[in-house]
């Protein structure tokens, strides 16, 4: 096998992990371990994100994103008080929201200018700018 065919491998076990994640958060009695599931399938797609060859170049801007979030992330966490915590929540899905939207609209302008507008992507890009868009709005009202 090569890193070309273990990257979407990669991804597949990623995506099924958020999914058991997000089971396990169904109930206070699994929701640590459902959180932990989730955050080793992030894990293994940022590790398959950086062998994509398309990506090497980026690996820097990639790390600082991490790092920037993490900090906000670490910082919200520790003072944020649990009755605040909605609105919290709220903010950080909108901010991803938000950046889905971000990336699905570079991404369409990379296809446009590489010819490449075939309709299966395209319209994924399209539903993530959308998807993005409303969680964005959604979560900003939501916020306050």
């Amino acid at each position: 096998m090569t890193v070309e065919t273990l990257i979407p491998l990669a991804y597949l076990i990623a995506a099924v992990t958020f999914i058991l994640g997000l089971k396990g958060l169904s109930s206070p009695t699994t929701a640590v371990m459902g959180n932990r599931i989730a955050a080793a399938g992030m894990l293994i797609a940022v590790i398959a994100t950086f062998f994509a060859a398309e990506v090497r170049g980026g690996i820097p801007i990639i790390l600082a994103g991490i790092v920037v979030g993490g900090v906000a992330g670490f910082a919200g966490a520790r003072t944020v008080k649990m009755t605040a915590m909605p609105q919290m929540v709220a903010l950080f899905n909108g901010a991803g929201g938000g950046a889905a939207a971000l990336v699905s609209i570079l991404e369409f302008s990379r296809q446009r200018d590489l010819g490449a507008l075939e309709f299966g992507p395209t319209l994924a890009t399209l539903l993530a700018l959308v998807i993005g868009a409303v969680s964005f709005s959604g979560s900003a009202i939501a916020f306050g």
